[in-house]
C-alpha cells in the first residue's frame, strides 16, 4: 500500500524536523543507535529522519520525544500549540495555489495588493479611537463633592472624542454643580 504524497507544507517541515532530531542528540550526547535502542525504531527509519528524507509518523514523534524527556512539540512543530491546520485558512491556501499558477509579473501584483491590504487596514485600526471611560460623578446618598466633579470635566470629551478646553471644563463644572443640587434639593 503506497503512502499518501506529502504536501509542500509537510515536506518543509522534514528539514526543520531532522534538525531537531539532531540538536538533541548533541545536546544528551547521544548517537543514532542509542536513539534507535531506546525506542525501538528501525535504524533505517532513524536515519532517514536525521536525513530529512522521511516525515516522522506522530507515534514516532511521541517515542522520540520521550526518549530525550521533552515535548512533542521540541521535536515537530505540529504538536505546538501555536500550529496552525493548512486547512484551518482555505482562504489563503486557494490564494497560495493560484499564485503559484502565475507568472512571477503577475505574482507581484498579487503581493503588492495584499501588502496594500494590509496596509490600509492597519491605517484603519489605528484611526479607531478608543471609546471614553464613563465615569460616575456621585454616589446619590452623599454630597457631590469637587474631586468628583474635577475629575469627572477632566475626563470628558466632546462628542468628536476631541478632549475639552479648559473654559469648556469650567462651564460644565458649573453646570453639573447647579443641576446636580438643584436635583437633590441641595442648592
Amino acid at each position: 500500500m503506497g503512502r499518501s504524497k506529502l504536501t509542500p507544507r509537510e515536506e518543509a517541515l522534514k528539514p526543520i524536523i531532522a534538525g531537531n532530531i539532531k540538536k538533541y542528540l548533541n545536546k544528551f550526547n547521544k548517537k543514532p543507535a542509542d536513539l534507535q535502542r531506546g525506542t525501538g525504531i528501525a535504524q533505517s527509519t532513524i536515519s532517514d529522519y536525521t536525513s530529512g528524507k522521511t516525515l516522522v509518523n506522530p507515534g514516532n514523534v511521541e517515542k522520540i520525544a520521550s526518549f530525550f524527556g521533552i515535548l512533542k512539540s521540541d521535536i515537530d512543530p505540529r504538536f505546538s500549540d501555536e500550529w496552525v491546520s493548512e486547512n484551518e485558512f482555505p482562504i489563503i491556501e486557494k490564494t497560495i495555489d493560484a499564485m503559484k499558477q502565475l507568472e512571477e509579473p503577475r505574482q507581484k501584483i498579487v503581493l503588492d495588493t495584499a501588502s496594500s491590504q494590509l496596509e490600509e487596514q492597519e491605517k484603519a485600526k489605528r484611526a479607531v479611537k478608543p471609546k471614553p471611560k464613563v465615569t460616575p460623578l456621585f454616589d446619590i446618598n452623599s454630597p457631590l463633592t469637587d474631586e468628583e466633579l474635577q475629575e469627572a470635566v477632566d475626563e470628558a470629551v466632546a462628542f468628536d472624542g476631541v478632549p475639552l478646553t479648559d473654559r469648556e471644563k469650567e462651564l460644565y463644572k458649573h453646570l453639573l454643580r447647579e443641576t446636580w443640587e438643584e436635583d437633590h434639593g441641595r442648592g
